[in-house]
């Protein structure tokens, strides 16, 4: 058991270093190769289909990993009918898709071939769902991670031959289109049962729409700030606001990433005071975490030149702006608390209908700044984060009494 942890482990390690290795490669690739400007439109219409893309597939893959660990009696069934819900909640996401990539003023294709792409990479976490609820995380990691450089290398020599960026976008729909196919296949043809089942539907679709409520709230907070970027600013003004945005959530996500440890501490919990006792301890997380944009604030020097020779002339104020919205980031952490608070304890409706509310209230934070405010794009993203974070913990504390 202690072997299959640690391999387990180490192959997910070696797997989340490659995935950011790869995009990290990839976008500044892009950016430099490409321009500010059209990174600005590749950055916002992919946030707009990770929106999408997430209500769509309603975490069905691990709604379908649940159930193969339980050893329900539909387990066959399960992958077949997971499938063919994605695919039909995508026909439907098409459909509102072209009038809202008119109003958001986002590429239509590019947006497409994101969603689509989105919904295979789902279909390939529901397939290698049948490994990882057997606790064998090894096979879906070394697909991912294959998976990967295929398609850092294949991007890479497509830009380096001066293909269009929307080839690149079409190479990895076909790249994970084609490890979907090796993913389904791999399984034991004696554990998947290809018939429709119409109970099986009903049951894995009202699961999933429990189970997206918090994955949803994730890509909102994660997601919401860029794709409301695109409606107010064009051109390389949006390629720089987005990367300044994309490396908060970059160190968002690595400080994010040890608050996992919450979860055994709260099944330990037995009363309101243990779980007081946990959220006191983790102020000091919360304080903590603004050393980060301190110190980036005092060597952001440093860092504008090194911005410059990664990515180009263009992103010369990446380093102004990341400056000043990394400020944001101890509000995101403590608004990640919350929500595996929430998460741990069975508050999720409560919570995604508070930070539904939140993300409306961003709406109009975003136009008010850009109406009266001064420095419109930082203040917009800092001002928003907070009101999330308030919204989040009220909504944790009112649950909870």
């Amino acid at each position: 058991m202690i072997n299959n942890w640690k391999k387990n482990t180490i192959y997910i390690s070696l797997m989340q270093i490659v995935l950011l290795s790869v995009n990290f490669f990839l976008i500044t690739i892009i950016s430099r190769v490409y321009g500010a400007e059209m990174y600005g439109e590749y950055a916002s219409s992919k946030s707009l289909s990770v929106l999408i893309g997430t209500a769509a597939v309603m975490s069905l893959a691990l709604v379908v990993t649940k159930s193969l660990a339980q050893k329900n009696k539909s387990s066959k069934l399960m992958f077949q009918n997971a499938y063919v819900l994605i695919l039909r909640n995508l026909l439907i996401s098409l459909i509102f898709l072209i009038p809202l990539t008119l109003l958001l003023k986002r590429d239509l294709p590019m947006t497409i071939l994101f969603l689509i792409g989105f919904v295979f990479n789902e279909m390939i976490h529901v397939a290698l769902a049948y490994y990882q609820a057997k606790g064998d995380f090894v096979t879906s990691s070394k697909q991912i991670i294959l998976r990967t450089i295929i398609y850092g290398l294949g991007a890479w020599i497509l830009v380096m031959q001066g293909f269009s960026i929307l080839s690149l976008i079409i190479f990895q729909v076909i790249t994970l289109l084609t490890f979907f196919a090796v993913a389904h296949f791999t399984i034991p043809k004696n554990d998947v049962d290809l018939n429709s089942n119409t109970t099986v539907k009903k049951d894995l679709q009202a699961s999933g729409k429990k189970m997206v409520l918090t994955t949803f709230s994730s890509a909102l907070i994660s997601e919401l700030d860029i794709v409301l970027l695109g409606l107010f600013y064009s051109g390389s003004t949006l390629g720089v606001l987005a990367w300044s945005r994309r490396i908060l959530e970059i160190i968002f996500q690595l400080v994010a990433a040890s608050l996992d440890i919450l979860f055994p501490e709260l099944s330990k919990a037995k009363n309101k005071d243990d779980v007081s006792e946990i959220r006191i301890k983790l102020r000091r997380v919360f304080l903590l975490s603004f050393i980060i944009p301190i110190a980036f604030f005092f060597f952001r020097g440093i860092a504008s030149e090194l911005f410059i020779s990664l990515l180009g002339t263009d992103f010369s104020e990446v380093s102004t702006y990341t400056s000043w919205i990394l400020f944001a980031l101890p509000v995101m952490v403590w608004s990640r608390i919350n929500i595996i608070f929430s998460r741990a304890l069975n508050f999720e409706i409560n919570l995604t209908k508070s930070i539904l509310f939140g993300s409306v209230v961003s709406i109009g934070i975003y136009y008010l700044m850009h109406s009266f405010g001064n420095n419109p794009a930082i203040l917009s993203i800092i001002l928003s984060q907070i009101f999330i974070g308030v919204i989040t913990t009220y909504s944790f504390k009112r649950s909870y009494e």
